[in-house]
């Protein structure tokens, strides 16, 4: 048995053994985010500079993962519960908006300061809803860019009550191979909206434009219920006893640490449909793969993941994408564009160390506090009528 702290931040015990691979695989898909935004120096090779570039499906990742989170920490919930399921909205609120929030603050004073004045989007971006407009400026660049996925995140933890249903059910009905069709079905939906979307010619569209398979494919929060339900399915899969033997675990790591850089390296920018695909749909196969390898807790790749070290980073790996951006056109990227040589990788790691200096802070000082301040808060005016469920702890999981 082992004990430690719920996702929510309160003492509880649970049977089931933690799951610290993939703790570190987020800190791993954070790091991926931060290089896609820093860059590689301009002399670097086209390959080199794709692989830096494809660190946006570290985004895709993470909604999977929070399937995954959500129900391995809340399998048993119920719409019949309303204390339970308002709880569990309270404290998704609590576990990312006031890291969002004190972000967006420091976005709006800096506008102040230099004379810029506030977007007519502000009220948008406080609510986390503004991903919903098909105007890139206000969906995913003014203010706090990274920002545009709490949207996501918030919708998917609103219908998270609502889907556990269904994969419960399934899973008692159905069992693993059940689940592995929930799967399937949810692949194909993937699919068929990357295809349409390219037949129809708008994987070719660019971002700023509305219908583009960047607005509807890689923004858009409907979009990513296929993959979150992945993550959900895999979840109640492991929870029954799937595994990989050590043989296959090792094999599938070290399969996809070779494939996905080498995938990334190939990819063609000027093609429209292979750009959609890897918004998604080219990836939840491999990652589903990688998630239930890692679950497993077999793989050099999964010991590598369960250090300390990888633990740490992972546990600050919210804080790390949600405040990243800002540093990168600040210190960051401007820094890489212009040393000289061999000195702009240097100034790469040098980003990358700051931004972990800086998200291990937020996470200390503003994101958990935040997050015991309104949970704390809920439950001094709502008192939990009996203990709250047992669930994995945080070191097993998290959100993203």
């Amino acid at each position: 048995m082992t004990t430690g702290l719920t996702h929510d931040g309160h003492p509880t015990a649970s049977k089931r053994s933690e799951i610290l691979p993939l703790t570190g695989l987020r800190a791993v898909a954070a790091i991926a985010v931060v290089v896609h935004h820093t860059r590689l120096p301009t002399s670097a090779p086209p390959w080199l500079q794709e692989i830096a570039i494809c660190g946006f499906i570290g985004v895709p990742l993470f909604f999977m993962l929070s399937g995954f989170v959500l129900a391995y920490n809340y399998p048993t919930l119920h719409l019949r519960d309303r204390r339970a399921v308002l709880r569990f909205w309270v404290a998704r609120v609590a576990r990312v908006m006031p890291l969002y929030w004190t972000v967006l603050i420091i976005s709006v004073l800096t506008r102040e300061t230099r004379g810029i004045p506030q977007d007519p989007s502000l009220p948008r971006q406080f609510l986390a809803i503004q991903t919903w407009s098909g105007n890139l400026n206000i969906g995913a660049a003014v203010y706090n860019g990274p920002g545009w996925s709490i949207c996501v995140e918030m919708f998917l933890y609103a219908l998270f009550p609502f889907l556990v249903l269904l994969v419960a059910h399934i899973a008692r009905h159905h069992g693993i191979r059940g689940l592995l069709a929930l799967c399937a079905l949810a692949f194909a939906i993937q699919v068929t909206l990357w295809a349409i979307f390219s037949l129809k010619g708008w994987a070719d569209l660019p971002a700023t434009d509305p219908s583009s398979a960047h607005r509807w494919l890689y923004r858009n929060p409907l979009t990513r219920i296929p993959e979150f339900t992945v993550g959900m399915c895999l979840a109640f899969a492991v929870n029954r006893g799937l595994r990989f033997p050590p043989w296959l675990a090792q094999l599938v790591q070290v399969a996809l640490v070779i494939g996905i850089p080498v995938g990334c390296a190939l990819r063609d920018p000027h093609n429209g449909p292979l750009g959609a695909a890897f918004f998604g749909t080219m990836w939840t196969i491999p990652f589903a793969l990688l998630i239930v390898s890692l679950a497993s807790n077999r793989g050099f790749f999964a010991r590598i993941l369960a250090t300390p070290l990888m633990v740490t980073l992972g546990t600050a790996s919210f804080a790390l994408y949600l405040t990243h951006r800002s540093r990168i056109f600040g210190f960051g990227k401007n820094t890489v564009d212009t040393a000289p040589g061999h000195w702009g990788y240097v100034a790469v790691i040098l980003v990358v160390v700051w931004a972990l200096f800086l998200a291990e802070g937020a996470h200390r000082y503003i994101e958990v506090p935040g997050r015991r301040l309104i949970l704390s808060a809920y439950d001094r005016l709502v008192p939990r009528a009996e203990p709250a469920q047992n669930v994995a702890t945080p070191s097993a999981t998290g959100s993203p």
